[in-house]
Parts: C-alpha cells; structure tokens; sequence
C-alpha cells in the first residue's frame, strides 16, 4: 500500500471540512435562513393587516353610514316588491292593490285573469289580465295610481274599446299588470 503523505492528508482533511461545511451549509444553514425569510414575511404580513385593520377602524362612522344607507335602500326595495312569497297568495294581494286602486278612481272592474307566475328578467312575476269598464277620466286616474303606486306593478297591454256611440269616454279596457315577487330564479346548470 502507499503511504498518505502530509501534503495529501492535508487536502484530505481541507476536502473533509469543505464536504463537512457544504453538508452543514445545505442541511442546517440553508433551511433555518428559508424558515427566517418565511417567519420574516409573516410579520412582515401581519403589520400590514394590523395597518389595514386600523384604517378600516378610521373609517368607521363612514362604514356605519353605509350601512344605515343599505338598510334603507334595502327597506325600500322590498316595500316594492309583493309582500307574499307563494305566487297564488302575491295573485291575491296584486289583486286586492288592483281593487283598491279602482275603488279610489270609481273604475268599475268585470273580471279578472290571472295568469300563471313566470320568470321576467329573474324575477318572479304575477301577471293578471282585468278588464273594467269606466269613463276616460277614471281610467287616466286608474292608470296614473297604478303606475305611481309604492308596489312596482308594469302595464304589459291595454286594448281600449268604445262601449257606447252615444257617450264617447265610456270605454271598456282590458289591461295585463304584473307584479313581483322578490324570489329570484336559481341559475340551472345544464349538463350535455
């Protein structure tokens, strides 16, 4: 066998300790400097949400503001709508308004339809078909209410008709007015 000479174990033991500190450097150094920077963005993550927290907390009689303001509109939005949920009992209370309006405006009412409940850009509506009989004036005043009522109702049609030869403002009017339902129509998926 050959003998190790000095100068060889010298590079022997400066290649051991360079093998040694390169194991040390990528098993131990490496990962703790990673779990520093890691530990370091998580502060560093945390003061910008406090910062953000304390600007919202700044804020809040605006944020209070707002939600009054939401509230309301919220209040007002549902006072529009048809205060029953289930279609037939919405028909009857569409009916009821429709009745009221015409008692108000000295219309005389014939009949009424009711139409089955059908989706309108989302929306539950209740459609119902009247036809009343009245002079000119009232039905401009039936109209007007109708229209300006605090439900949100929409005149889909009207067909007009003279009734009498003799007295030309006696019409007969067959009107379709539709009511909400605050009931949305869910999103169906269609799977093909």
């Amino acid at each position: 066998m050959s003998s190790i000479t000095s100068r060889d174990k010298k590079s022997l033991v400066i290649g051991g300790a360079f093998i040694m500190l390169y194991l040390l450097f990528i098993f131990i150094a490496k990962p703790k400097y990673h779990e520093i920077l890691l530990v370091n963005q998580k502060i560093q993550n945390k003061i910008i949400f406090i910062q953000k927290y304390y600007e919202v907390l700044s804020q809040k009689d605006y944020y209070k503001a707002k939600g009054v303001e939401n509230k309301s509109i919220n209040t007002t939005l549902n006072q529009r709508f048809l205060s029953k949920i289930k279609p037939s009992l919405a028909a009857s209370e569409h009916q009821g308004l429709l009745e009221q309006l015409a008692n108000k405006t000295g219309v005389n009412i014939i009949r009424f339809r009711v139409d089955k409940p059908k989706y309108t850009e989302k929306l539950l509506t209740i459609s119902t078909e009247v036809t009343i009989r009245s002079k000119l004036r009232n039905l401009t005043n039936f109209i007007h209410l109708l229209e300006s009522n605090q439900k949100f109702m929409v005149i889909e049609k009207i067909l007009l008709q003279r009734i009498n030869k003799t007295d030309l403002e006696e019409l007969q009017a067959q009107l379709t007015v539709s009511g909400f339902i605050k009931k949305i129509e869910e999103e169906t998926h269609k799977t093909t």
